[in-house]
């Protein structure tokens, strides 16, 4: 991914558009009782408004089945880890990151250092909320969906969860994350990556079909 720091325009036009751009949590899930999961809290994800206790309860209410697209399980590598001995904070990041951009490029062919349809997409807006520790040798999955969808910018939101919780007897109904990670995206041309541009045809629909369930329509 390019650096922030190539892109000062862009960044301070998003910044300045956040309340805009950030996702707030609509209707409760419905589901079928074979892949139940339990209805979403009414609580903005915006820090000026809510409070850290409401966006907690939010996250703690995500399971597995609210997110349309998720890794396979890969295993927590030795060097994820810290002198706590459980994966440091930058992995959980790093593993969104990547489940973000893999989907992208299995969707849409996108890559670096051009994108796709002469646009790339710049990191404007990362915020994680940590609920719990994985440690190697365990294996993780991240669901991945998209909780706000705009003109020019994207807001991903991702789940790591413990493998062993998604694949338990109860279908990962009672899995419960042990990070949400809130990613926001500016897209900007390829070319000079300033420019901020409007979502492309390909992308946009790549990201309707990642709709998070259980979100108020994009």
């Amino acid at each position: 991914m390019p650096p922030v720091d190539a892109v000062p325009g862009a960044i301070l036009k998003y910044r300045k558009k956040l309340i805009h751009l950030l996702p707030s949590a609509g209707a409760p899930l419905t589901m079928s009782s074979s892949n139940t999961a339990a209805p979403l809290a009414h609580a903005t994800m915006l820090p000026d408004v809510d409070s850290n206790r409401a966006r907690r309860a939010y996250s703690l209410a995500l399971r597995p089945a609210h997110f349309p697209h998720i890794t396979s399980p890969f295993q927590v590598r030795w060097n994820d880890q810290d002198a706590y001995s459980h994966a440091n904070n930058t992995a959980y990041v790093e593993w969104c990151d990547h489940a973000i951009n893999a989907y992208l490029n299995s969707s849409t062919g996108f890559a670096p250092p051009d994108g796709v349809d002469g646009q790339v997409g710049l990191a404007v807006e990362v915020r994680t909320i940590f609920l719990g520790q994985v440690s190697f040798p365990e294996e993780v999955q991240v669901g991945v969906g998209v909780a706000k969808l705009g003109r020019s910018a994207v807001t991903y939101r991702c789940g790591v969860f413990a493998a062993s919780d998604v694949r338990s007897p109860d279908g990962g109904v009672t899995a419960v994350p042990k990070a949400v990670v809130d990613f926001t995206h500016a897209f900007v041309s390829s070319s000079d990556r300033v420019t901020v541009t409007p979502i492309g045809d390909r992308l946009r629909r790549a990201f309707m079909g990642i709709q998070l369930r259980g979100e108020s329509s994009l």
